[in-house]
């Protein structure tokens, strides 16, 4: 499966260094739109039993929406009408098509992929290729609300409410789509099928002009585990996820020191020799190893023993958590 790297003229500021390329990938970026456009034409949405709130995004990775999902998970318990909430992803990574729900004691993250294996941890998580098939066995397990983690351009399953993610600090990059620039979709096509968009750690430096008419709330970044043992150290840091930059700036943000650190693909497959040299030259220097959440769960139990992984959560506005309310309100009114 090949592997996610983000190229560096996809975003705005980089932009005017090496615009021919992207502009070479025109044609390539116009096909990919018409595809989208086409397969949400011709196919059947088909209405899921339960509600589904999908938690999106309109770029190729990196904007926070697994964390967001999970946030927006705990504010429909803490709202409590819907007793049995669960997450609905297609298992991104995994060979397991689904569906099936995800049981950490008998799946890894090879089996049901790295991102729902994680959230299995908060939640009770189904895996599906086809979305409305994992949805029917949600209903059929005795869930009563699906919040689907991605799935925002998959036009199989009819979503009830839809919310966009958009990381405030990289914006919509150069604007373009795939492989032109980091858009799946156009933003004008999906700011048509969207409710709310939530702006993660908003800068007002990035361009967001394209959502300026849209509904929007704010949210930022926190550490579960500020303050943890390796806070204020040097360390390795090591991260195989969509911009791994995002990570290496947030330790150096909240007083971690990088003797070193190294990128790699997204849903990278850590091989022995990959993490006997990080380790091994961590040792040597009396350093410890840190990694994302994501890529931690990925790594054996021999691994795991030796590294430490840096816990990140979403919290979101006081607007949207009363706009959710009153939603889940008027979901249980109309059942």
């Amino acid at each position: 499966m090949a592997k996610l790297q983000m190229p560096s003229f996809w975003y705005a500021e980089e932009r005017k260094s090496n615009p021919l390329l992207s502009r070479l990938m025109w044609p390539a970026s116009k096909l990919y739109e018409f595809g989208g456009v086409a397969n949400r034409t011709i196919t059947q949405e088909r209405k899921s039993p339960i509600p589904v709130i999908c938690v999106g995004n309109i770029s190729i990775g990196g904007a926070g929406k697994t964390p967001t999902a999970r946030a927006i998970m705990e504010l429909v318990q803490e709202h409590g009408k819907f007793e049995t909430p669960c997450f609905l992803m297609r298992g991104y990574g995994g060979a397991e098509k689904g569906p099936l729900e995800v049981n950490e004691s008998q799946h890894t993250s090879y089996s049901v992929g790295d991102e729902a294996l994680m959230q299995s941890q908060y939640a009770p998580t189904i895996i599906a290729r086809d979305r409305y098939a994992g949805a029917c066995l949600a209903q059929k397990s005795g869930y009563d609300l699906i919040i689907m983690d991605d799935g925002f351009q998959n036009p199989r399953l009819k979503k009830d409410l839809s919310l966009l993610v958009v990381d405030g600090t990289f914006g919509f990059g150069n604007g373009r789509v795939f492989p032109a620039g980091p858009l799946r979709e156009p933003v004008a096509h999906a700011l048509k099928r969207t409710q709310g968009i939530i702006v993660i750690n908003r800068n007002d430096e990035t361009d967001l002009s394209s959502i300026a008419k849209a509904k929007q709330f704010d949210a930022h970044i926190e550490l579960v585990n500020k303050g943890g043992p390796d806070a204020g150290k040097k360390v390795i840091a090591f991260a195989g996820i969509a911009m791994p930059e995002k990570f290496f700036n947030t330790l150096e943000e909240n007083g971690y020191h990088l003797y070193a650190h190294h990128a790699f693909p997204d849903h990278h497959v850590y091989r022995h020799g990959d993490l006997d040299k990080i380790v091994s030259t961590a040792k040597a220097k009396n350093l410890s190893v840190i990694t994302t959440e994501k890529d931690w769960i990925r790594l054996s139990d021999h691994w795991q023993s030796k590294i430490s992984y840096l816990k990140i959560a979403v919290a979101l506005d006081d607007k949207f958590k009363r706009t959710l309310f009153n939603y889940l309100d008027r979901l249980v009114a109309q059942s």
